[in-house]
C-alpha cells in the first residue's frame, strides 16, 4: 500500500479532499447505474459473495457476471474524479484465478 494520490492544484501541489466529496462522487457514479447492476456489486462487494454465489442468486452464468463486474467497475472509475488506487487486488481477476484458488 502507498501513500495516497491526491490532485494537483494549479501550481502542481497536492490538494486535500475531504471524505465527504469521495463519497458524493461516489454515490453521484453509483447513481448512474441501473438497480441490476448496484445489486450486482451490493453482492459482491457488501454481501461478499462469490461470482459463482452471485450468479446463482441472480440466475444468471457465472461468466457474464464477471464481465459485468469488471465493466461496472471501470465505469466507476472513470465516472470518480482524479486517480484511483487499488488498496488491494480484486478478488477475482479470471477464470484462471478461480480455479487456482480452488486448487
Amino acid at each position: 500500500m502507498g501513500a495516497p494520490v491526491l490532485p494537483l492544484d494549479p501550481a502542481g501541489r497536492p490538494v486535500a479532499r475531504s471524505c465527504r466529496d469521495g463519497r458524493d462522487a461516489v454515490a453521484r457514479a453509483l447513481s448512474g447505474c441501473a438497480a441490476r447492476e448496484r445489486l450486482l456489486l451490493a453482492l459482491l462487494l457488501f454481501e461478499r459473495l462469490t461470482p459463482a454465489e452471485a450468479a446463482r442468486v441472480l440466475d444468471l452464468p457465472v461468466t457474464r457476471i464477471e464481465r459485468s463486474y469488471a465493466a461496472l467497475l471501470a465505469q466507476l472509475r472513470q465516472a470518480l474524479p482524479g486517480p484511483v488506487r487499488r488498496s488491494r487486488p480484486p478478488r477475482f481477476a479470471t477464470p484462471a484465478a478461480r480455479l487456482r484458488r480452488a486448487s
